[in-house]
């Protein structure tokens, strides 16, 4: 049995890219007889009907706690929160995660075989040293984000000795790190180009789980999206982040306010930009937007579908060309149609699957022609993108066939034999035997 850490900063109840790629893969690995034992903040952020920023009312008033979500040990332990918004209260967020996290890991972790560190935030990597240092237990860097690329681009970090101090850091923690997992091709030649032997360096996609992201007719999660006659609805799900630029699809809903008065649309989400999102569709007087709250994981499947056509945009800034926003792999599941605001990796993904179109990211004016594009379209057409979206992701983006590649890492970097059984066990999942599939499940 290998025991597996996974020191992830965000965990459901709370929802996004991080927390359904850490608890997909966990629970993936167990089926495979690994014990995976999360270390984890009290949730605070990005959890539907509570505001950012505020610590789950079950978890309030606890410094460390113990607690089992579907069947996966799970250790969490206090963060500071706020609603306040800005780099320096984020920091505060970060930093205090960092510390109690690390404490709450050597108390209480016992005995691990292998530590995965998955960020962003950044800092959880300092935790995750100090546990390799004290433990002596080989470390897995899984990179999710170039935080440190992307605070200098945003501007967050200014000064060169400021910059040169934080990449510094950044090379001394890959340096000492025993394996390095990152989620794009890009990100890998970035973290080999930042002195980090290619070997140690591996790629696992952030996939989509098939059996949950599927086409259905079920109900819309949000009242709007209800289709009146000939409505044709545009629907957002997601992060309202400097990284989304959603301003981009504010200004595109403007420009198509009396050109296609039957373009409808639906943003939900939450983040840091969400109340300058807000206050600009308010300021323009646009009837053909709504903004909505996050949803709950299980609702997303519905929100997809209940959109004739998908966007994923992106700020136009160099390092996000490396990014492949998880979402667009929900959505090519859900036989979407997608408009991608942005360009490089994600975008060669859409242009590659058939899956929908694609506009430069920040283009305002583009996007609304894309929307328009497609509109014009016949529903066949646009139904042939979905199924040829959904025909990619399960050739190539499958989570379950990823989780086991990723565990097959662990047990290299561990120094440990991927076990007989394991791999009987894989073979019959990937043969499609549904009996063992749903076994497996249970």
């Amino acid at each position: 049995m290998l025991k597996i850490g996974y020191l992830i900063q965000d965990f459901p109840p709370e929802v996004g890219a991080g927390p359904a790629r850490a608890t997909e893969m966990a629970l993936r690995w167990q089926m495979h007889g690994a014990q995976v034992t999360i270390i984890t903040g009290m949730p605070n952020r990005r959890m539907p009907g509570l505001p950012d920023g505020s610590i789950h009312p079950d978890y309030r008033g606890r410094l460390f706690l113990e607690e089992e979500r579907q069947g996966l040990r799970v250790l969490r332990s206090w963060v500071f929160a706020t609603p306040r918004r800005g780099f320096a209260w984020t920091l505060a967020n970060n930093t205090s995660f960092m510390v109690t996290a690390a404490i709450n890991a050597l108390r209480r972790a016992g005995d691990l075989d292998i530590l995965i560190v998955s960020s962003p935030p950044f800092f959880v990597n300092l935790a995750g040293e100090a546990i390799r240092r004290i433990r002596k237990i080989p470390v897995v860097l899984e990179i999710r984000d170039l935080w440190p690329d992307y605070l200098v681009q945003m501007g967050v970090v200014k000064g060169r000795r400021a910059q040169r101090a934080l990449f510094g850091l950044e090379r001394y923690l890959l340096e000492r790190g025993n394996h390095s997992v990152v989620v794009t091709d890009s990100f890998r030649w970035r973290v080999i180009d930042k002195g980090v032997a290619p070997e140690r360096v591996s790629v696992i996609p952030n996939g989509v789980d098939t059996d949950q992201y599927h086409y259905d007719d079920a109900k819309p999660p949000i009242p709007e999206m209800e289709r009146r006659q000939d409505e044709f609805v545009v629907g957002y799900l997601g992060t309202f982040g400097a990284g989304q630029r959603l301003r981009t699809v504010v200004e595109a809903a403007a420009l198509l306010r009396e050109r296609a008065p039957e373009i409808r649309f639906v943003l939900a989400g939450d983040g840091a930009d969400r109340a300058e999102i807000t206050g600009l569709a308010a300021e323009l007087g646009l009837d053909n937007i709504s903004i909505h709250p996050p949803l709950p994981k299980e609702e997303t499947r519905a929100f997809y579908n209940s959109c004739d056509l998908c966007l994923v945009p992106l700020a136009p800034i160099p390092v996000f060309q490396e990014t492949i926003p998880s979402k667009i792999f929900e959505v090519m599941a859900c036989e979407r149609p997608i408009l991608a605001s942005l360009a490089g990796e994600a975008a060669e993904i859409v242009a590659r699957s058939g899956a929908g179109m694609v506009s430069p990211p920040g283009d305002a004016q583009a996007m609304a022609e894309g929307i328009t594009r497609l509109l014009a379209l016949d529903g066949a057409e646009r139904r042939e993108m979905g199924r040829r979206g959904r025909e990619y992701v399960e050739r190539h983006y499958n989570r379950e066939a990823l989780a086991d590649e990723y565990l097959r890492i662990l047990f290299s970097v561990a120094g440990r034999s991927f076990p007989a059984k394991a791999k009987e066990r894989e073979t019959i999942v990937s043969s499609g035997a549904a009996g063992e599939r749903t076994a497996l499940r249970d």
